[in-house]
């Protein structure tokens, strides 16, 4: 149980499932395989290793351990209040870990138990329209991926997040269709320093080896930021 993160936060196989269900319910991108879940010990506990704040929007993604030796781990999308309502361990000065009793873990439930909610995080987005005319110039309006070519269904993407740079050169922007932007936002693809497409899910199927790159050099995706989108889309488990 030393495999913690900073606030001791933990599921029981009860309510990993009903955090999972949520998941489902609520459309998130990380769920975990149900069936999978049903064949967890009862028994047991699952921390988590870490947790990120998914866009500050009030969504919490959590990296999971199922099984220290193993080193069997999950990633699940939640919102902030129900990370919030999970328990935390506490650790002892001789080393021990002290759980919380089911009757504290049931006193914080929104519901009783076996009742099922859905909660919904409002996302709203804030782009820049320049930035967008920018990208689709530079890429000539045809996805970086793909043959499309219809303005309808492209997406100027950021390569970095804006709200964590505040960056919209056309450098740190990608020209996409809308199927390869969600790929993309979801880390079902990445695209490597060098232009190379990275694909994560065996069943996505991709024609281009590298991103098509624009006619102009100065319009070229940065590195480094292709770089920090790797290493961020990592950190994340995706």
């Amino acid at each position: 149980m030393h495999y913690i993160d900073s606030k001791g936060k933990y599921f029981t196989k009860k309510l990993l499932i009903e955090a999972n269900n949520a998941a489902i319910r609520e459309d998130r991108n990380r769920q975990l395989n149900e069936e999978y879940l049903d064949r967890l010990t009862d028994e047991n506990v699952y921390p988590i290793l870490l947790s990120f704040d998914e866009h500050n929007r009030g969504e919490i993604r959590v990296q999971i351990l199922f099984d220290e030796k193993k080193g069997t781990m999950g990633f699940l999308d939640l919102t902030k209040n129900r990370y919030n309502l999970l328990p935390a361990a506490i650790v002892k000065e001789d080393g021990t870990v002290e759980l919380e009793s089911k009757e504290s873990i049931n006193a914080r439930r929104l519901y009783p138990e076996g009742r099922e909610y859905i909660e919904k995080v409002s996302r709203t987005i804030i782009r820049d329209n320049s930035f967008r005319t920018k990208i689709l110039s530079a890429y000539d309006n045809q996805c970086a991926m793909c043959e499309k070519d219809d303005i309808s269904i492209l997406v100027a993407a950021h390569i970095y997040p804006a709200h964590l740079c505040a960056d919209d050169t056309v450098n740190n922007g990608i020209c996409l269709c809308k199927i390869h932007d969600k790929l993309y936002e979801d880390g079902n693809i990445y695209v490597k320093s060098n232009g190379e497409i990275f694909i994560v899910d065996r069943k996505t199927r991709i024609d281009f080896g590298n991103i098509r790159l624009p006619k102009n050099k100065s319009d070229y995706p940065s590195p480094e930021r292709l770089s920090q989108r790797l290493e961020l889309s990592m950190k994340r488990g995706d």
